[in-house]
């Protein structure tokens, strides 16, 4: 790959997949002409986690452990490791853990951060080693949930910078339309393809169309997409882990309330903590074994030893599984609890059919009109969604040689291809906008600038909002430019409040020095652009004073 004669100019790109539950690293080889997943620390499939622990050459400073051993840590140490971040990116959450009774706060983009850079330093140690390329990865392709807000983006890319990457060089992209890629290379005739990624932490439906000719490469264009940014394996994993809290329950006469830590029954905070580790982590690999057999055994043998021993033994069958219907909260907030309260297996993977059903719809598309259905994300592989998806679309997923834990990793490194040797024939997506965007205007109303489902050109995409806005009081001598995004878009509805459900206030800033007037009489024009990087910038014009004029980086500056 190194004698190639690569044009290293722009730098070498790596494709990554940032999971809830694990990520993926790859590379385009051009040797090959392929994409190929790069093993960190001996795996393809690299959980996301990090354990922090005291610096031995300096007891002021943290070092950390990543992956499988921050993972199996974190039953020892549960205080001090971190896992599922990518669920906290585009909140303002603060992360606090605890190392020898030292308390550190750290943001999500911070953590993510650190992750993505041990992934990179690996990344960089394996092409120089063993694919024999002078340097390291200076860009990257990192993909993001199709139904991922501004602000959840705008924080993935500071995570990639804060890993190493050049800022210019970092480029989002959807994990659908990464995942079509893995099938278009293979494709040779016209499709409708829906792609069901149901990974650690989101659910995506994102339906595209695939088409070929002789002679050139297949181009994808993204039709519709619908999702679920709180629904995830993680939640599935949470079934079975409600299953084995019952069964604690029933053996402690529910005198015990591990996820209390200041109730007073005679279990320590720490023993809670480890407690709810090892559950959590049966409880995944009970999910994992029961996509392949009809039962399973749990044991926890002990699970808690003080004020007494506690040993889980159980067996849990599929059927179990799948009629289980959630009763404990666990450490969720009330109003994502009430989403899964009383809710089962089937009930979940129905509201995955709910969000295709809505993507049919929002590209005027049926069941019939998919020719092919392409499965991502591990939760994809369980029993009752293939069976669920045959029975909708009346046919079986489409087998793919790539697992689906690694397609979007893979489909990520072709976009590598596309930057770092544009001229090399690749499939090209034509991607579209996801969520409305638009301004707060007076009454707290909502004017939409840029429509979901909108082409974004190679070159970016640019659209000045139909209407100018104008003062809404006399001798002002500034206006305010608020901007929103609608997530949970009603379609085809009018007079939409910024105050509504699925309304996500992205920015704000203000046009200063306006001349004062009569209320209506200074015109501002506002202009949305959407560029190579994904990520929003808007400016806001006057129509009278020459020059004046304000720029928002969305992805700069969030309120």
């Amino acid at each position: 790959m190194g004698t190639l004669g690569l044009d290293m100019a722009r730098g070498l790109f790596l494709g990554i997949d940032f999971g809830t539950t694990n990520s993926v690293v790859s590379v385009f080889n051009f040797a090959d002409g392929d994409a190929q997943t790069i093993p960190i620390d001996g795996s393809n499939i690299f959980p996301t986690a990090v354990q922090f622990e005291t610096d031995t050459e300096n007891p002021e400073k943290l070092s950390r452990i990543f992956g499988v051993q921050a993972k199996e840590a974190a039953i020892i140490y549960p205080d001090s490791t971190v896992l599922s971040i990518k669920r906290l990116l585009g909140t303002d959450e603060v992360i606090r853990v605890n190392v020898e009774d030292k308390e550190y706060t750290l943001s999500p983009t911070e953590i993510a951060g650190e992750i993505i850079g041990y992934l990179k330093q690996k990344a960089d140690e394996y092409a120089q080693e063993e694919l024999d390329i002078s340097g390291e990865f200076s860009g990257c392709v990192i993909t993001v949930p199709a139904n991922s807000t501004d602000k959840q983006k705008k924080m993935t890319k500071e995570a990639a910078i804060a890993a190493g990457f050049d800022e210019e060089s970092v480029f989002l992209r959807l994990e659908p339309a990464a995942a079509a890629i893995s099938y278009a290379v293979t494709e040779t005739s016209d499709k409708k393809v829906l792609v069901y990624d149901f990974g650690g932490g989101t659910f995506d439906a994102c339906i595209l169309e695939v088409k070929t000719s002789d002679g050139n490469e297949p181009v994808i264009s993204i039709i519709s997409t619908y999702g679920d940014n709180n629904l995830g394996g993680n939640d599935i994993d949470k079934l079975i882990m409600d299953m084995i809290y019952e069964e604690f329950k029933k053996l402690t006469n529910c005198q015990i309330d591990l996820f209390d830590e200041n109730a007073d029954d005679g279990v320590s905070k720490r023993q809670k903590k480890v407690a709810i580790v090892r559950m959590i982590q049966a409880a995944t690999q009970a999910k994992e074994r029961l996509s392949q057999a009809k039962t399973t055994k749990i044991t926890l043998a002990p699970l808690i030893q003080e004020p007494k021993i506690v040993n889980i033994n159980m067996e849990i069958t599929r059927e179990d599984f799948i009629s289980h219907k959630r009763v404990n909260q666990f450490n969720d907030n009330p109003d994502i609890f009430e989403k899964f309260l009383d809710k089962s297996l089937e009930d979940l993977v129905n509201r995955t059919v709910d969000c295709v059903d809505s993507c049919l719809s929002a590209g005027g598309l049926s069941a019939s009109d998919i020719d092919e259905i392409f499965l991502v994300g591990g939760s994809s592989s369980i029993n009752i969604i293939v069976d669920k998806i045959k029975e909708k679309f009346g046919k079986e997923p489409f087998k793919s040689k790539i697992s689906p834990a690694l397609s979007i990793s893979q489909g990520a490194a072709y976009y590598c291809n596309m930057i770092m040797m544009p001229t090399v024939g690749a499939p090209i997506v034509q991607e579209r906008t996801i969520h409305p965007l638009g301004l707060e205007i007076a009454g707290r109303r909502f004017m939409e600038i840029v429509g979901a489902g909108v082409d974004i050109p190679k070159d970016g995409l640019t659209i000045e909002a139909s209407e100018l806005l104008a003062t809404n009081f006399d001798q002002l001598t500034s206006m305010a430019i608020v901007v929103y995004e609608s997530t949970a878009p009603k379609f085809g509805e009018k007079n939409q409040t910024v105050n509504q459900e699925g309304m996500k206030r992205l920015a704000g800033t203000s046009l200063r020095g306006i001349p004062a007037a009569a209320r209506g009489h200074e015109k501002v024009k506002v202009v949305f652009n959407i560029g190579q990087d994904n990520m929003l910038h808007v400016s806001a014009k006057s129509t009278s004073v020459d020059g004046l004029t304000t720029e928002l980086a969305v992805d700069e500056l969030y309120n």
